[in-house]
């Protein structure tokens, strides 16, 4: 639908800024383009800018992105089920990103490649770069898949999974899980349980429980998992419902290294709850380095990932393929550190 003008009155487009400006469709490409072109006026470059402003135009991204190849978007696969941590991490890429001209396009990857064995619908978006955090599947199965799926996106993968094929930058959990657990043993615990969430694949595997096992392994102390319900409504009453079948049983770990710090809270609470005095009756440990943690009636001992370090070299080894595809790969393993707080700075 049109005006008397000729000028739309549905979205502007490039055609009613030239019919304002009295100019060509071309001009009006080549000014906003921002191209230098001697041959259009300075008083023609005003009108175009001018009308554009009147009529509230806006290039078309995605009409721009097939034309250039380029869509200004990074693609950062990650599991969207919320935590602290996550939570962090996202943060942390997206202030970094604030310092380019790229905008980050957030996809619930690996559930959808667990669920589907498919990728295809997080390659749907036109990225010019993917960066994957903590994608155990994903991670891996792209990197093998690529030259099939989308042979030249440059992929980055960071966090505690990655490919060897492709550029990365790991952290090593499982020395951080032998840093918590040496902590443990030196201040007098012999009890202690590694509790995880029963839904996950890391009950009996991954960097935290190889660690574990080998610190106890190493002190001739015995395992004891803890698997609990990780459902944030239902997280506080499976741990109590946990510790108080330890207790009754004669089982009741004098210390718990938990899987990630959101469990570790619960955990201080349930303790607490329980009568068990966090922190002193029982000690705790978590992952991550969450934020906030430090605060409260038991401030949290954590396993700090280097959240900062791992998302600017991700973001710096991304851009690197991003301007140069023959680039060689850069492959990075971060170390984490722990943090010792009241929740395990006394002895039982």
């Amino acid at each position: 639908m049109s005006s008397e003008s000729g000028i739309s009155k549905v979205r502007p487009t490039r055609k009613d800024v030239a019919t304002l400006a009295k100019v060509s469709g071309t001009t009006v490409s080549r000014v906003l383009g921002g191209r230098a072109d001697e041959s259009i006026s300075e008083q023609a470059r005003e009108r175009v800018l001018q009308a554009a402003r009147e009529l509230g135009y806006t290039p078309n991204s995605a009409a721009k992105a097939l034309r250039s190849g380029r869509s200004g978007l990074i693609g950062f696969w990650m599991n969207l089920e919320y935590s602290l941590y996550r939570s962090r991490v996202l943060a942390e890429m997206r202030r970094h990103l604030r310092q380019t001209e790229f905008a980050l396009a957030v996809t619930d990857v690996d559930e959808d490649y667990a669920w589907h064995q498919s990728l295809d619908r997080s390659l749907r978006v036109p990225v010019e770069g993917v960066i994957a955090f903590d994608a155990s599947t994903a991670a891996k199965m792209f990197a093998e898949e690529s030259d099939r799926l989308a042979p030249n996106l440059p992929f980055v993968s960071m966090g505690a999974f990655w490919s060897e094929k492709r550029s990365y930058v790991g952290v090593d959990l499982k020395s951080g899980a032998l840093d918590a657990m040496r902590h443990l043993i030196e201040s007098g615990r012999r009890r202690i349980a590694y509790v995880v969430p029963q839904r996950t694949g890391f009950v009996s595997s991954g960097e935290r429980w190889e660690g574990y096992r080998e610190a106890l392994h190493q002190a001739s102390l015995p395992p004891q998992t803890i698997e609990i319900d990780d459902d944030p409504e239902r997280r506080l009453d499976s741990l109590k419902l946990h510790l108080t079948d330890c207790r009754n049983h004669d089982r009741l770990p004098d210390a718990l290294l938990c899987f990630y710090d959101d469990i570790a809270m619960d955990a201080i609470t349930a303790l607490d709850q329980l009568g068990l005095r966090p922190g002193r009756g029982v000690a705790l440990v978590g992952f991550n380095g969450t934020l906030g943690i430090e605060r409260g009636s038991c401030p949290l001992t954590t396993v700090n990932q280097p959240v900062e370090k791992m998302c600017e070299l991700a973001l710096k080894y991304l851009q690197t393929h991003i301007d140069d595809p023959v680039a060689p790969l850069q492959q990075t393993i971060l170390k984490p550190n722990l943090i010792v707080r009241e929740s395990s700075r006394h002895e039982s």
